[in-house]
């Protein structure tokens, strides 16, 4: 064999080994670590982040909730009526009952009831600080799927840092997450999914494995959640639906096999259709 033949042997690059079936296209080593299908490592950094960033979330949620002992802003609608649950009153409500049956089982929990009109102060026996504890971790909540949602996408730690910062710190969600509304399981639902699609978004690339499955499952398992608690919440699967019909179309442009894209719309019809239902 001659010196050149033998160079360009060498310079042969190894046939690639088959892989398993995945929607798009096999990702290179050129590309871009920012593209959502490489992972980044979730490590012991990250923990401490999240662990902090609930703490401190939790601290602006919880800190002096009980000082005021009276019936505040909207509790006294929203209140009344997860009161009207506990009671088993008929009722015309206004909005999909998920976020007043939280209400409710707060309600529940808290030893109240149902007597109680929430106007002016509340009685000894209304344990008003459970009450407004309880609907506050759903405000607490939304720190640590802000971090993940960023992770997700692939964004840089500090990044990640300053998304959940952002949101622990804003007023609007701070104030609405310590009183006994609606707002905090709404918005909690809403970032659950919006993590949900990033995960998606982020596992494309092992398309019908289990951490796909389970992305896909937890994505319908929150539009529902979210469009049970009020109508605004339509919104959320509007956006998700508009994702997942150009996600079919690439799909389809890009001439994938009928079988594989008809699995891939089944698979959507039973986890964002059939579980939300």
């Amino acid at each position: 064999m001659s010196p050149t033949e033998r160079n360009q042997e060498e310079k042969e690059p190894p046939p690639t080994q088959r892989k398993s079936f995945a929607a798009y296209p096999t990702p290179t080593d050129s590309v871009s670590a920012s593209v959502p299908y490489q992972r980044k490592v979730w490590d012991r950094q990250d923990r401490w982040n999240l662990v902090v960033l609930t703490l401190i979330c939790a601290f602006t949620r919880l800190y002096r909730i009980g000082r005021s002992s009276r019936s505040l802003w909207d509790e006294r609608h929203f209140g009344r009526f997860g009161a009207l649950y506990v009671n088993r009153t008929f009722y015309f409500d206004l909005h999909p009952p998920a976020a007043k049956l939280l209400v409710a089982l707060s309600e529940v929990m808290a030893g109240h009831n149902g007597t109680f009109n929430f106007k002016g102060e509340y009685p000894p026996y209304v344990n008003y600080k459970f009450m407004r504890m309880f609907m506050a971790l759903f405000g607490i909540g939304l720190a640590p799927l802000a971090y993940l949602t960023c992770h997700q996408l692939n964004m840089r730690r500090r990044a990640c840092v300053l998304a959940a910062l952002f949101v622990t710190l804003d007023n609007a969600t701070c104030v609405m997450s310590r009183f006994i509304l609606l707002d905090a399981p709404l918005l909690f639902f809403t970032a659950a999914s919006l993590c949900s699609v990033a995960g998606l978004q982020n596992s494309r690339h092992q398309a019908f494995s289990r951490t796909w499955w389970r992305w896909l499952l937890f994505t319908g398992a929150s539009l529902g959640l979210v469009a049970s608690c009020k109508w605004v919440g339509f919104l959320t699967i509007g956006l998700v639906g508009l994702y997942t019909i150009d996600e079919l179309l690439n799909m389809y442009s890009d001439r994938l096999a009928i079988k594989t894209l008809a699995s891939h719309f089944l698979a959507r019809v039973l986890c964002l259709i059939i579980v939300p239902l």
